[in-house]
C-alpha cells in the first residue's frame, strides 16, 4: 500500500510540474467528498478568476455553473463512468475577453474506487476561436450556397419559362469565355516571341475566328514614309493585298490612321461616307468593313482592318472584343519594336565598345613600333586556344578584349623607356613592370571591361610564382592569362626586333617546352603545342578539363 501511495504522490508531483509548464492546461484534485484538495499553480491563468476555487471548497460550489450536479461526478468517483468531459465552455475573464474551456473529469487513481477525482482544465481558446471563425465562414458559405441555390432555382425557373432565351444567354457566356481565352492566348503569343509577324499573325487568327469574318489584316505604320505596310492578311483573295502598302489618309485604312478613329461600315451598300470604289472593298468584294487605328502611348502604330463579304450586324460584345484585339495588336507592335530598338542599341553599343578597344589596340601597336601586328596575332591565337580549352563564347569575348588590351598599361610608361633600343637598366625595368598595374587601374573602373582584366593584369605572372606584379603561383593565375602567356612569348621570340632577329620556330618551341612548369602552366604548354605544331604531348591532357 505504501508503494502505491508513493507512486500516486510521484504521479501528482509530475502532473503538477507538467501543468505548471503549460499555460493552457491546469488541474484540480478533488477528494471523495468532492471537496477541492489542491489546484495547480497556473489555474488562475487558465480560469482567469479563482477566488472561489481553493482547497476545502466543494467543487460543485466553486464551479457550480459547470458542476452543479453531483450525480455524474460520483459516478466517475465509483468507477461507474470512466470519465466525463465538458467541451468548449465560454467563460468571461475580468478583462472582458471570452475564453473557451474544456473540463476533463477522471478518477485520480482508477485502482482505488471512491478515493479522489482529477479535474483537468484545458484552455482551448485558440481552438475555440478558430472553430468560431470556421463556423462563421461556414455560415457565410451557407449563405452564399443558399444564394447560389436560389440563383440556380431562379435560373431553372427561367429555363422552364424561357428556354430559348437562356440558351442564347449561355451561348453568349460561352462566346465570352472563348474570347477571353483568345485574348489570353494572344498575350502569351506576344510575350513568347520577339518576331512581330508571329505575334500579329496569332492576333489576326484569333480575330478572324472569334469575329467570324472573311478577311482580317493588320498593317504597321512606317513613320518616315507615312505609309501603312501589311504584315499579315488572312482570307485575302488577292495576292496584292498580302503585301499592300497604303498611304496615310488614303482609303478607309489610311483615313482611320490619319483621323485616329474607328471607321465602321456594317453595310457598304447603305453607306455614303465611303466611296463604293474603295480598292479594298472592291478588290475583295466586301459588303462590310471595319478599320481600327492601333494607338500605343498616344502614337499611331498601325491599323487593324477586317472585312466580310456580306453585311454585318455586330452587337456591343462583338465591338468590345474588336477593340480589345486592336489594343493587343498595338501593344505587340509597341513592345516588340521597343525590344528591337533596345537590341539594336545594345548591338551598336557593343560594336562601339569593340571598335574602341580595337582602336586602342592599334594605337598601342603604333606607339610600340617593335611590336607591330603583335596584338592581332596573339589575340587570334589565344582565342583559338581558349576555345579548344572549352571556354564559352561569352568568356572568349572577354579573352579577346583582354588580349587586344594586354599592353594597355604601357601608355603609362615613358617613351624614353618604352622605345629604348638598348637593354633596360634595373630601375627602368622596375618602371616597365608597373604596366600590368597601370592596366588594372585603367580598366577596372570600366564595368564592361572588368571581366577582361585577367590577361592585362596577370599575363606576366609565372607558374612558379616568380612573375609580376603580384607573384601569383599555379592555378592562382587565371586560365586565360596562363594560355596567353605562352602565346605572348611565342610571338615575341618569333618576331624580329630592332636589337635581334626572330628565332626559328623549332628553337621557340624548344624554349617553351623548357619553361613548362616554371614560367608556363604545363597543360597550357601542351595545349599550345598540340594546336600550333600538331605535337601530341606526353601527358596528353584533356583540353576541356583545364582548371
Amino acid at each position: 500500500m505504501d508503494d502505491h501511495n508513493s507512486v500516486t504522490l510521484k504521479f501528482e508531483a509530475r502532473l503538477a510540474q507538467v501543468a505548471s509548464e503549460l499555460y493552457d492546461l491546469a488541474y484540480i484534485q478533488v477528494d471523495a467528498n468532492l471537496s477541492i484538495v489542491r489546484v495547480s499553480p497556473n489555474l488562475l491563468s487558465v480560469l482567469g478568476n479563482t477566488d472561489q476555487v481553493a482547497a476545502g471548497i466543494r467543487l460543485t460550489d466553486a464551479l457550480d455553473e459547470f458542476f452543479g450536479s453531483e450525480q455524474t461526478l460520483r459516478s466517475i468517483l465509483h468507477n461507474e463512468l470512466p470519465s466525463f468531459k465538458i467541451e468548449n465552455i465560454n467563460r468571461a475573464r475580468p478583462d472582458g475577453s471570452l475564453h473557451y474551456l474544456t473540463f476533463h473529469v477522471l478518477p485520480l487513481d482508477p485502482d482505488q474506487t471512491g478515493s479522489a477525482l482529477l479535474v483537468v482544465v484545458e484552455d482551448v481558446t485558440r481552438f475555440g476561436l478558430t472553430e468560431q471563425n470556421l463556423l462563421q465562414k461556414r455560415n457565410e458559405l451557407s449563405i452564399l450556397q443558399g444564394a447560389l441555390s436560389s440563383a440556380n432555382a431562379e435560373l431553372d425557373r427561367r429555363v422552364e419559362q424561357r428556354t430559348a432565351e437562356l440558351v442564347e444567354a449561355k451561348q453568349k457566356i460561352e462566346l465570352q469565355l472563348f474570347r477571353l481565352q483568345a485574348l489570353r492566348e494572344n498575350d502569351h503569343a506576344i510575350l513568347g516571341t520577339t518576331d512581330l509577324r508571329v505575334a500579329l499573325r496569332a492576333i489576326a487568327e484569333q480575330a478572324k475566328s472569334q469575329l467570324s469574318v472573311d478577311l482580317m489584316s493588320i498593317l504597321v505604320f512606317n513613320p518616315p514614309l507615312l505609309t501603312l505596310e501589311t504584315v499579315v492578311a488572312l482570307g485575302a483573295q488577292s495576292l496584292d493585298l498580302q503585301t499592300a502598302r497604303v498611304n496615310l489618309g488614303e482609303s478607309m485604312i489610311g483615313r482611320a490612321a490619319l483621323d485616329r478613329r474607328t471607321l465602321s461600315f456594317p453595310d457598304l451598300t447603305e453607306s455614303i461616307a465611303i466611296p463604293q470604289d474603295d480598292p479594298w472593298a472592291q478588290i475583295e468584294n466586301l459588303q462590310a468593313c471595319y478599320s481600327v487605328p492601333l494607338i500605343a502611348k498616344g502614337n499611331i502604330v498601325g491599323v487593324l482592318f477586317l472585312g466580310h463579304r456580306s453585311w454585318l450586324r455586330p452587337n456591343q460584345e462583338w465591338l468590345d472584343f474588336l477593340e480589345s484585339l486592336a489594343g493587343q495588336a498595338a501593344m505587340a507592335i509597341e513592345s516588340i519594336r521597343a525590344f528591337e530598338d533596345l537590341q539594336r542599341s545594345n548591338y551598336e553599343l557593343a560594336l562601339a565598345y569593340n571598335r574602341t578597344i580595337e582602336g586602342w589596340s592599334r594605337a598601342l601597336d603604333l606607339r610600340d613600333r617593335e611590336t607591330k601586328s603583335h596584338t592581332s596575332r596573339v589575340t587570334e591565337t589565344t582565342m583559338m586556344l581558349v576555345r579548344m580549352a572549352g571556354m564559352t563564347e561569352k568568356e572568349i569575348m572577354h579573352v579577346k578584349h583582354g588580349a587586344l588590351l594586354h599592353d594597355i598599361g604601357k601608355v603609362g610608361i615613358p617613351d624614353s623607356i618604352l622605345l629604348r633600343e638598348d637593354k633596360l637598366t634595373d630601375d627602368q625595368w622596375e618602371i616597365m613592370r608597373r604596366h600590368p598595374v597601370y592596366a588594372y587601374e585603367m580598366l577596372f573602373p570600366i564595368e564592361y571591361l572588368r571581366p577582361a582584366l585577367d590577361i592585362p593584369y596577370c599575363h606576366h605572372e609565372r607558374w612558379d610564382g616568380s612573375g609580376y606584379p603580384r607573384g601569383l603561383k599555379g592555378e592562382e593565375i587565371p586560365l586565360a592569362a596562363r594560355i596567353f602567356a605562352v602565346v605572348d612569348v611565342w610571338d615575341a621570340l618569333s618576331s624580329d626586333r630592332p636589337y635581334r632577329q626572330g628565332w626559328p620556330a623549332e628553337k621557340v618551341y624548344e624554349y617553351i617546352r623548357s619553361q613548362s612548369g616554371t614560367h608556363f602552366d604545363p597543360q597550357a604548354v601542351d595545349l599550345f603545342l598540340r594546336v600550333i605544331t600538331g605535337e601530341t604531348p606526353a601527358s596528353d591532357p584533356k583540353i576541356n578539363n583545364l582548371p
